[in-house]
């Protein structure tokens, strides 16, 4: 046989090798790509089944699960297993320093925004320092965290407040033609990419998250960075606040607990590294999409709300398990 031959003969055996290595390769790279692939293939079921799916209401809708995801971002990615548990009782504290603190000192205009999120990055703040600072485990830290905001939340209205006719009612509908969901999204994300691709700080957070004692030996702040992560994920919390009272139109401590566990769901869906280092706001949004957009499916299927939980651990697994080797196969293409 020729080696002309012997070629031909070998490309049919190898190519579908190496196609496979190639997708595998691109989901390694973009690892928020299987949450992309599933929420596209909900949304188009939410649209058949729901012919009144309308944009708007659904970015409304999605924007305090997707912004508790993102404002989870900052802290995982600086490692150490940085998973933040006062996100969600953050957003709600937002929220209720606008109804009782803001608004009746007639702060209640857009003003508040800037204010909520520096107070939002002040308990960021305390939180990474005593992760850096007391040489903590951050769950330690942020369940500890997690319990002293509720009880704030808890202090400052023990019972709703009702708040109308501010601006943040736009995040329910739209401001001017934009959906106010999207806006309120798009808050984090223009945060994010000013802070990390106007200045060195998202190569930092990358190498601190990926190895902290190579970082450090590099010359890099690693707790400074650290410390910064936590306080830009408040910030971030912040804004959820304010969209919270926009859907709903008042302010209550019993939202406190509602996107702890559900929007870390949606970072492991999402694709994001939990050891730290890598990832960013693509993997959040897509997580966050892609368990709204279920949780919209299961309700036109008239699904019990009991077997949501289950449906969730079910897609997390799947979603491991694929991110798991969607890894490993471009390191055994080589």
């Amino acid at each position: 046989m020729s080696v002309v031959d012997q070629r031909a003969s070998a490309t049919p055996e190898h190519s579908a090798p190496a196609r496979r290595r190639g997708v595998g390769s691109l989901f390694a790279r973009h690892t928020h790509l299987f949450a992309l692939t599933l929420a596209v293939g909900l949304l188009f079921a939410d649209l058949l089944l729901q012919p009144g799916f309308g944009v708007t209401s659904q970015l409304a809708a999605l924007a305090p699960l997707g912004i508790a995801a993102m404002a989870s971002v900052p802290s995982i990615m600086s490692g150490r297993g940085g998973i933040d548990l006062s996100i969600s009782p953050l957003m709600t504290l937002s929220g209720l320093l606008y109804a009782t603190q803001l608004q009746p000192t007639g702060l209640g205009g857009y003003v508040a925004l800037p204010l909520l999120m520096a107070a939002g990055a002040l308990v960021g703040t305390v939180t990474g320092l005593l992760v850096v600072v007391g040489r903590l485990q951050p769950i330690v830290v942020t369940l500890a965290m997690f319990f002293v905001v509720t009880g704030l939340d808890l202090k400052l209205s023990p019972s709703p407040t009702t708040i109308s006719g501010t601006w943040m009612a736009g995040f329910a509908g739209s401001m001017g033609p934009v959906p106010g969901g999207a806006v309120a999204l798009a808050v984090p994300v223009v945060l994010w990419l000013a802070v990390t691709r106007l200045t060195t700080y998202g190569g930092l957070l990358r190498s601190v998250g990926g190895n902290d004692v190579t970082a450090f030996t590099s010359g890099v702040p690693v707790g400074t960075v650290r410390v910064l992560a936590y306080a830009l994920g408040g910030a971030m919390a912040a804004v959820g606040g304010l969209v919270l009272i926009g859907l709903a139109s008042t302010a209550e401590a019993g939202t406190s607990t509602a996107y702890t566990l559900i929007a870390i769901a949606a970072v492991s869906l999402g694709g994001l590294p939990l050891q730290g280092g890598g990832g960013g706001m693509a993997n959040a949004l897509a997580g966050a999409a892609a368990i709204y957009l279920l949780q919209s499916l299961l309700g036109a299927l008239q699904v019990p709300q009991t077997w949501l939980q289950v449906i969730y651990g079910v897609l997390l697994i799947g979603a491991v398990l694929f991110g798991a080797v969607a890894a490993r196969t471009p390191k055994e293409g080589r």
